[in-house]
Order: C-alpha cells, then sequence, then structure tokens
C-alpha cells in the first residue's frame, strides 16, 4: 500500500484526523530547534502560539458557504507554521457547468506548513506573509489535487502584554494549475491566542 493511500485511510474518519493533527502538533512543537524550552517536549514553548479560530470560505465576490475552523501551531515567533483547518460544511459556487446551488466542494481537513515572513510591524499591529504546501483530504472541484499550495495574508494585533492575540488571515490553497480544476480554496479566518 502506497503512503498515500495510508495518509487517506488514516485521515478518513475525523477522530483519527484529530489524533493526527494533534500527533503533529506536540511533535513539531517538541522538535522545533530553539523554539522550545530545555523543558522537554511538554514543557512550556517561549516562542510559539497555538491560535484557534473561525472563518468562512469565499471567492473574490461573494461567500460560498463554508464554515473553517482553524488550530495553528507558530513556531519560532511566528516564522513557522503548522495548521489544521476543518472545513465543516459543504461549499457552493457556479463553476463551469455547476448551477449555481451544487455543491463545488463536500466537507474535508487540511493541514498546512508554511514559512511565515513578518513585513510590518507598528506598535501593536503586525503584518504576516506566508508560503508553504498544504494537504487537503478530498479533491473537488476548486482543486483537482490533494496536495497544493498555500500562501497566507495576517494582520495581528496584541491584545495585551500577556500574549493575547488576534490575528486576522486571508488563505489561499492552489495547486498553480499543475491539474485541472485549479480555482483555488479561499478561506478568512479569525483566530486567537490566549
Amino acid at each position: 500500500m502506497s503512503s498515500v493511500k495510508s495518509l487517506q485511510l488514516l485521515v478518513s474518519s475525523p477522530g483519527n484526523a484529530v489524533a493526527l493533527t494533534l500527533v503533529c502538533l506536540l511533535t513539531f512543537g517538541g522538535c522545533a530547534p530553539g523554539a522550545c524550552s530545555a523543558e522537554g517536549l511538554f514543557g512550556p514553548c517561549e516562542h510559539c502560539n497555538v491560535l484557534i479560530g473561525t472563518g468562512t470560505t469565499l471567492r473574490v465576490f461573494g461567500w460560498t458557504g463554508g464554515v473553517v475552523v482553524p488550530v495553528t501551531l507558530e513556531l519560532d515567533d511566528s516564522r513557522w507554521e503548522l495548521g489544521a483547518f476543518r472545513l465543516a460544511t459543504a461549499q457552493r459556487f457556479a463553476y463551469k457547468d455547476l448551477p449555481p446551488a451544487a455543491h463545488s466542494a463536500d466537507p474535508y481537513w487540511g493541514f498546512t506548513a508554511m514559512r511565515r515572513w513578518q513585513v510590518l510591524h507598528r506598535s501593536r499591529c503586525k503584518l504576516y506573509l506566508g508560503f508553504g504546501a498544504n494537504y487537503k483530504t478530498e479533491t473537488d472541484y476548486l482543486d483537482g489535487t490533494r496536495w497544493n499550495f498555500a500562501y497566507l495574508v495576517a494582520a495581528r494585533f496584541d491584545l495585551d502584554t500577556h500574549g493575547r492575540l488576534l490575528e486576522l488571515g486571508i488563505r489561499h490553497w492552489s495547486n498553480a494549475w499543475i491539474k485541472q480544476p485549479n480555482v483555488g480554496q479561499n478561506i478568512l479566518t479569525v483566530s486567537f491566542a490566549f
């Protein structure tokens, strides 16, 4: 059995996908060079954030009706990001021969790993750009491949001096025309770190 088939079977049920996400977050959080303290895998992480939020899916000129639940782990002062995204509802988008009310994407899981760059820092606001890879558990009318490129533009606001923050992010997952269809997945998220 190929490793791709094994991964598909592993994340085919929501419970397995959640367990895999938690294992990945804990493993990568503990193994990031210079990101965690010397207290071990489960010790406090001085230079990382776990963000939990909500979001929606959209197209350039409208909403597509998808509800998104993102959980991201940022390492090394937000230079690296590992994320799990549950697209919890079906999306509707008129694409080529599909009628406007047809499902363009059913619910699925998406996982990302990306490098983030802070491009602006003003008082309590920071602007980030990110680029990396994305894996989707389903192919659909938006993307013809499971592996995609991941892009991010995010504005972060420090809420206080205790590490609480709010981040507004726009993400795009696309296969860069490697295989049709390639409409791409657009996600708008609001996430919090406590």
